[in-house]
């Protein structure tokens, strides 16, 4: 059975206060998850202010296990069909103190580095089952940050509720839940006032864990935390013992990295198949909701959908949905005010820039279908292409197949001249598709190497020598593009097949795979178990892929700060390398020839103000094309040589 190996970020929606919570449970947990303990409010918090972006809730890096490794045991859309409150995926497993030992087990076998200080785990298994009661939240702290942290107003209050000790001897304490919890900061806070809450968080991250491993936290003080949750927290809701376990093996996972955890098989399948491909009824539009208004934005209309039809613009700010004054709601129910059964009609009330008054539109709902792979010839620009890949699952390459050959039958010459890749906000997906795709546009090669802990040699993955396509290529890349998008933008830049165009990548180069319980088959242990490396033998771990030309997302705009894995706590560390791109003087040729004869900034400024957002990065990318044709800068490729890091 061929690994199902699959690659991606991990799928937090930084945009929702509540997107870490929401996305650990949809894989793995249905218990509130203590976020102050994980090391990841400030983060949550610095994003408030982010566009909600499109996409599936892959945690990716992953691959399933074959039976003999297993050891024999079997943004919003305005039409999202996601609910307010996730759904409890972990409610008919069984779960208890044997699976979080078969956890323990799966772990000292398979992860990538031996775990040294087993304390911390236990520590943060303790502390996650602690805070998996919905309506008793408590923390479990070491004393010494206790005492030190509870006055620092930088938490919030949090740390103010009624202090519980096991035994007078113990170096923790359990906190009750505080009721002098400060509200925080709505308004939209700048990139200087992010970076440092992102620094505060650091810090807090790093003496929190200092703290933990010197109370030389034990097997034994984690059975007696355990043994108090049962005595003292009472089932409601619906809060049993079983949510205690189940968030405790979350937490040791946590303390690792933050791809590993559990995932309940069922929302695995129901993450893929969204990603795959997925449809619904509404009106096709992006929506995002920023902290600083009380009111629902419009991101932009989807190309031919009824919102477009409707008069629905980028930009527009929705202030009524049916009547229905929508002041201060969130962004998960505005859009379930508008979705609605296909055939019917939402009314809007709009503000929109140049307009004195509100204005109404009335949108009648159609069946909206999100394809994973989708694509068009770009305005403008003579039978240039453009295909959007949104995730790599099992069908991307054929898709992808599919799409080159519908724009390659529209085109006026019969193929297409050039090609713009779109791999921003792509979290990743199984590597056996990074690799065909990778395989689809380069001739010759290598395409990615991965470094196992248990195997002695490298899996080498090259390109085939027959099937690829020549056609003259941009790859366009953003902070979203995370691990097998960045195998593939890695694999593009190093073979110097096509110029990579952007910001900087998420910087995931880690592996991860899914092993089914030995005793179950109904979810899945997601350990980190490798490194992969690109062509010239740089890992994108942290450093990301750097785009061979930066160009931000708006026309004389700033490039945004960014979310990205050295954001998350506990990733792994980067290793140094000496990188300097292959496509380096052609990317530099191309910029000076389209600041003297690209046209981006003409069909901006004849249209500013369009109904669809005018993306500036992809006709950046078409303008990069037609220098490579007409200037007689056509990529000649070549396989790099590796270079042991």
């Amino acid at each position: 059975m061929e690994p199902n190996r699959i690659f991606g970020r991990v799928g937090c929606d930084p945009g929702d206060a509540d997107g870490v919570r929401k996305v650990l449970m949809r894989q793995g947990s249905s218990f509130k998850i203590p976020l102050v303990l994980a090391g990841i409010w400030l983060v949550t918090l610095a994003y408030g202010g982010q566009a909600h972006p499109l996409g599936g809730d892959d945690d990716g890096a992953v691959r399933v296990a074959s039976a003999a490794e297993r050891g024999g045991g079997a943004r919003g859309v305005a039409d999202d069909d996601d609910d307010d409150e996730p759904k409890d995926y972990w409610a008919p497993i069984p779960f208890d103190r044997t699976n979080f030992e078969e956890v323990r087990q799966q772990v000292k076998k398979r992860y990538i580095d031996p775990v040294d200080a087993e304390s911390w785990a236990y520590a943060q298994a303790a502390s996650w089952a602690v805070s998996s009661h919905d309506e008793d939240n408590r923390l479990l702290l070491p004393e010494s940050f206790y005492r030190e942290r509870r006055d620092d107003p930088n938490e919030k209050g949090l740390l103010k509720g009624e202090v519980t000790k096991l035994h007078p001897g113990d170096p923790f304490v359990i906190l009750g839940e505080s009721e002098v919890k400060e509200e925080d900061d709505k308004r939209r806070l700048s990139d200087d006032e992010i970076r440092a809450l992102r620094k505060r968080q650091q810090d807090r991250s790093r003496a929190l864990k200092q703290a933990w491993l010197a109370t030389d936290f034990s097997a034994k003080d984690f059975d007696r935390v355990m043994g108090f949750i049962k005595r003292e927290f009472e089932p409601a809701g619906d809060w049993t013992y079983k949510k205690a376990w189940v968030a405790a093996a979350q937490g040791y996972l946590y303390s690792l990295d933050p791809h590993s955890s559990l995932v309940a098989k069922s929302a695995w399948e129901d993450s893929t198949r969204k990603t795959t491909d997925s449809s619904f009824d509404g009106i096709g539009a992006i929506l995002t909701k920023r902290p600083d208004s009380d009111y629902t934005l419009v991101e932009s209309p989807i190309q031919g959908q009824p919102a477009v039809k409707a008069g629905l613009r980028a930009g527009d700010q929705i202030i009524e949905v049916d009547g229905k004054d929508i002041k201060g709601e969130s962004l998960s129910k505005v859009v379930s005010r508008i979705r609605g059964e296909r055939g019917t009609a939402v009314k809007l009330k709009l503000l929109r820039e140049g307009h004195p008054a509100a204005i109404e539109i009335s949108i009648v709902r159609a069946r909206i279908a999100i394809k994973n792979v989708s694509g068009f010839l770009v305005d403008h620009h003579t039978d240039v292409g453009y295909i959007k890949v949104t995730g790599f699952v099992r069908t991307t390459d054929i898709e992808l197949e599919r799409v080159y050959r519908e724009l390659e039958a529209k085109t006026q010459s019969g193929h297409l001249r050039g090609l713009i890749l779109d791999l921003r906000n792509n979290s990743g997906g199984r590597l056996n598709q990074g690799i065909r795709v990778s395989d689809r546009f380069i001739g010759d090669g290598l395409i990615v190497s991965v470094k196992n802990r248990n195997t002695r040699e490298d899996e080498m993955y090259r390109a085939t020598t027959t099937g690829s396509w020549d056609v003259p290529m941009v790859v366009l890349v953003n902070d979203g593009t995370a691990s097998a998008a960045e195998i593939v933008a890695s694999a593009i830049q190093d073979n110097k097949r096509g110029i990579v165009i952007g910001d900087r990548t998420f910087g995931k180069a880690s592996v991860q795979t899914l092993y089914s319980p030995i005793l179950q088959d109904d979810y899945y242990i997601k350990l980190t178990v490798a490194r992969y490396y690109s062509p010239s033998g740089r890992t994108v771990q942290v450093m990301g892929v750097r785009p061979d030309i930066e160009v931000t997302p708006e026309i004389d705009g700033v490039m945004p700060l960014g979310f990205r894995e050295e954001n998350l706590s506990g990733h792994l560390a980067p290793l140094d390398f000496d990188y300097r791109s292959a496509n380096h003087h052609a990317a530099r040729r191309a910029e000076a020839c389209v600041a003297s004869t690209g046209i981006a900034r003409k069909v901006y400024e004849a249209d500013p103000n369009p109904a669809l957002k005018f993306d500036y990065q992809l006709m950046y990318g078409a303008d990069v094309l037609e220098c490579l044709g007409a200037d007689g800068l056509v990529l000649q490729q070549h396989t790099p040589t590796p270079t042991t890091p």
